[in-house]
């Protein structure tokens, strides 16, 4: 990390007129778990620290150097906030988790309708005919039909809604053993040596 730093040139502010690139979706989405009020090159600076940029990275995106983050840093906001990075990087890495989570199920849910519409003959290609299902369709088909219960409902309802911190599973089983299937099998192996 030392020769990494050690690489990125100190640089100054931008010329009169110029402006900073835009923000990245990532320092975006880490610079509103921020709590600094304003949209400015300390909210962009704090943005990319929490995305794991070293204070010298930061600055340097920022356009600025560290005799600009001296100055800084004696604004107490500021500097409780930067001491806070640790901790808002574990809430931006829970934040990303669910985002990709959310993303991914409705992703599921989007294959999910159309292989529907096709077993119900509803799925028309541009022409206007209809679409049969494809072996696989068809198999997916029985797969996904297990997921679509009022046990997989409850389930899901929990973790939207983040009843209690979110959803969790020891307790969904232990509230639910009407519910549980669970199968247990044992392996013994004998090994026998002349």
């Amino acid at each position: 990390m030392e020769e990494l730093e050690a690489k990125v040139p100190e640089v100054t502010k931008p010329p009169r007129g110029e402006r900073l690139e835009p923000m990245s979706p990532e320092v975006a989405i880490a610079g509103s778990l921020l709590p600094w009020p304003y949209d400015d090159a300390k909210a962009r600076y704090l943005g990319f620290r929490a995305c794991g940029l070293s204070p010298r990275e930061a600055t340097h995106m920022v356009h600025f150097g560290h005799s600009w983050l001296s100055k800084c840093r004696r604004d107490p906001k500021f500097l409780d906030i930067e001491n806070r990075i640790p901790e808002i990087r574990r809430e931006l890495a829970k934040e990303y988790t669910e985002i990709d989570f959310y993303r991914n199920f409705r992703l599921v849910m989007e294959k999910d309708y159309r292989v529907l519409q096709k077993s119900l003959g509803m799925a028309k290609d541009d022409a206007g005919n209809t679409l049969g299902m494809t072996p696989y369709d068809q198999q997916y088909l029985l797969k996904m039909r297990a997921n679509y219960s009022p046990q997989q409902l409850s389930i899901i309802e929990a973790v939207v809604s983040g009843a209690s911190g979110g959803f969790n599973f020891a307790q969904f089983m232990a509230d639910h053993p009407d519910l549980v299937q669970a199968q247990l099998s044992r392996t013994e192996t004998l090994t026998v040596s002349k």
